[in-house]
């Protein structure tokens, strides 16, 4: 049966969407010279981000990694076809980075954008990770001609051991939609996900998480 499509697919709203905020966190793409803060707050007690982000494991390895991701990170924003945007997650004050985010693997057609997120080492169990995601997920699901990215439907995928990564989704309203069997590896063994997702008609902008009772209702 051929899949039916949304008449109205989504592309990135021109110019891009402005950085959003939330208390002491401010979500942005990356801009020129954010590389080296980058590789700092990875380098930043690296251990802490494993095992969740495998890539830490390898990459990156210098500054001049980190540099020269910023940099295809910039290049990829001003493509038309780009569906993937890396985000740095900044103290809104200092401008330090304090951890990454963004919008990958967008289907166009269904407008729907998946988020992931990750929080250096030394800036761990304060609440930034929850704020700076529940931030983007209100621009992500805001109209594109009111500032936002005009996504339909956001999705955010952990490990179902990964308490702290679960909490967020939990702490922000989510509805947890599934749980797929042993579809991640993380040595020695595979391991569940879950997957939790929140519509922009579920969407409280003013409180910044999801509407009552459409999910998590954490204490």
């Amino acid at each position: 049966m051929q899949k039916l499509r949304d008449p109205n697919p989504w592309s990135a709203p021109r110019p891009l969407p402005q950085p959003v905020t939330a208390g002491d966190v401010c979500v942005r793409l990356y801009g020129a010279g954010d590389g080296p803060a980058l590789f700092e707050a990875i380098n930043d007690r690296r251990e802490a981000l494993l095992p969740w982000m495998a890539w830490a494991t390898t990459d990156p390895r210098c500054i001049d990694d980190s540099v020269f991701y910023v940099e295809r990170c910039r290049r990829a924003y001003e493509k038309t076809d780009c569906l993937d945007f890396a985000m740095g997650i900044f103290e809104a004050r200092s401008g330090v980075v304090v951890g990454g985010t963004g919008f990958h693997h967008i289907d166009a057609d269904t407008r729907t954008g998946e988020i992931g997120y990750w929080i250096r080492g030394s800036h761990q169990s304060k609440g930034l990770c929850t704020r700076a995601v529940g931030a983007l997920i209100g621009s992500g699901l805001r109209s594109a001609a009111d500032g936002g990215w005009g996504l339909r439907r956001v999705v955010i995928y952990n490990d179902v051991e990964n308490v702290a990564s679960r909490r967020v989704c939990e702490k922000l309203g989510l509805r947890l939609e599934m749980r797929l069997r042993k579809d991640r590896y993380y040595e020695p063994s595979y391991r569940d996900s879950l997957g939790f997702a929140v519509l922009a008609d579920e969407w409280d902008f003013e409180l910044g998480r999801a509407k009552p009772g459409i999910g998590w209702e954490p204490a």
